[in-house]
């Protein structure tokens, strides 16, 4: 699958869902909060009530008790019902009053009721709103099929009566909860062409965004595909944005592969021109078996060996150093025991040290190790150490140590002999640069370069420095996964 269509996709999903969730909440929040607002206006004219109410004629009762007079109140609130209103309140056109009071006396009688009548006489005191505040409590309720509006729900808030500190009764104000569907179901329908447009608006949003991230993809895919063909293409033009770094990064890669490629060929033709000398010599070598004086076959032999083992060490090494640069990366790491690996190559090379009559001391522990291709960690610690072992003087010694340090094993060799010079001690690494020995002959200048490949690979370090007393430090510091 493509990456665009990846992203549609992930972009279409997450919007959707986003989206989604935010409709089914906000409607889900939408009937309690309309429920609390239309609450909290029963309240404040329930209250405005009761304070009205409070202040009309009272009556005293057989019992001699302060009673609400039913009839002053009737002359006041009667006719609510009859009140005809025009209203636009925004899409909701409002043509009548649609709240309903009753008041009740100290026993929850209705006393009054402003739809018809029809609840005079009745015990209220079991409804909620007058019985809790009859106990002196916050009273409301919402009840299906009020007499009133027996077609839904209706909600009602209750206010105490007093008269001179006492309670003599209760009014309460219903409305009916149909009259804020209007507005729920206008916001609910607000809510769902404000979503679609959000959903459309991101889709486009996501398409331009594709567009602008997918064009300098496809125009760096077609640069790298160009490359693959060998074609002569610059880096085309991507702005100051990550991929401009990728594209960059991918420049560098091209450069540092064709100077690679071109060691490589200059290898395969150095190793061609070389094949051919070597074999002349061999077969000069079988000549020499003619008649001639002793001393002088002995010469010639001697040299003729030691070139062609010279010039075969070479090519092999050439070829060993091209081999490794194709390779890249490790394709398989293991953990390599690190005492054991210092252990095999001191006792592959004790015999060149003692032909010199150099001691090699090693220091590690069994519990180090190391991640990575047990071969080529033995074949750079034994170039190392056969460096180590050349430079040094003879009756001399080499110490090679491994150490872990926090996270880190590092593997530092040390000889006895002068050292490098400070300004060839950052080029040590260099293909076909060499130092001379202490018996002034040079080597191939290939070594230290496999060893640096190796760490390359292993994603080790590589540093080189002159010790206080003479000679040369080489340090391959491994850091662990």
């Amino acid at each position: 699958m493509k990456i665009s269509t990846r992203l549609n996709l992930m972009l279409a999903v997450s919007v959707l869902l986003s989206v989604g969730a935010l409709f089914l909440w906000i409607r889900g929040e939408l009937n309690p909060r309309y429920m609390e607002a239309q609450e909290e206006v029963l309240v404040d004219m329930a209250e405005t009530l009761a304070l009205i109410l409070a202040r009309q004629p009272a009556i005293v009762g057989p019992s001699g008790e302060t009673e609400i007079d039913a009839a002053a109140i009737g002359r006041s609130l009667d006719g609510l019902k009859s009140i005809t209103i025009d209203a636009q309140i925004y899409e909701h056109h409002k043509t009548a009053i649609d709240i309903r009071i009753y008041v009740t006396n100290r026993a929850g009688i209705v006393l009054f009721d402003s739809d018809g009548g029809k609840a005079v006489g009745q015990n209220y005191r079991r409804w909620r709103d007058v019985w809790l505040t009859l106990k002196g409590k916050y009273g409301a309720r919402v009840s299906a099929g009020d007499p009133a509006y027996p077609n839904g729900d209706t909600m009602y808030v209750a206010a105490p009566i007093a008269f001179r500190g006492d309670v003599i009764g209760v009014v309460s104000v219903g409305k009916p909860t149909e009259s804020i569907s209007a507005f729920r179901r206008h916001l609910l329908e607000s809510l769902v062409i404000v979503s679609a447009l959000v959903v459309l608006g991101a889709f486009i949003l996501g398409y331009v965004v594709n567009f602008w991230l997918s064009r300098p993809l496809k125009q760096l895919r077609d640069y790298a595909a160009a490359v693959t063909r060998g074609e002569r293409v610059s880096l085309p033009s991507l702005g100051k944005t990550e991929v401009a770094d990728v594209g960059r990064a991918m420049e560098d890669m091209r450069r540092a592969l064709d100077g690679k490629q071109y060691v490589t060929d200059y290898v395969q033709a150095l190793t061609h021109e070389l094949k051919a000398p070597i074999a002349a010599i061999r077969g000069a070598a079988e000549l020499l078996d003619e008649p001639m004086p002793e001393d002088q076959r002995r010469r010639f032999l001697g040299n003729i060996g030691t070139q062609t083992a010279r010039m075969q060490g070479l090519i092999d090494r050439l070829l060993e150093l091209a081999a490794l640069e194709y390779r890249g990366r490790l394709a398989d790491r293991e953990p390599v025991a690190v005492a054991p690996l210092l252990a095999e190559a001191v006792s592959d090379l004790k015999p060149f040290a003692d032909t010199r009559g150099i001691t090699i001391e090693t220091t590690a522990t069994d519990a180090m190790s190391i991640f990575g291709d047990r071969f080529l960690l033995s074949k750079a610690l034994a170039n190392i150490l056969k460096n180590a072992i050349e430079f040094s003087p003879e009756h001399g010694a080499v110490s090679v140590t491994a150490a872990q340090k926090g996270q880190a094993v590092v593997i530092t060799v040390c000889d006895t002999g002068p050292g490098a010079p400070d300004y060839a001690l950052n080029r040590l690494t260099e293909r076909f640069y060499a130092v001379a020995k202490p018996d002034g002959q040079k080597g191939s200048g290939l070594g230290l370069s496999f060893v640096k490949e190796i760490a390359d690979l292993h994603g080790a370090s590589l540093e080189f420095a002159n010790g206080p007393h003479g000679g040369l430090s080489v340090r391959m510091t491994f850091a662990q996964p």
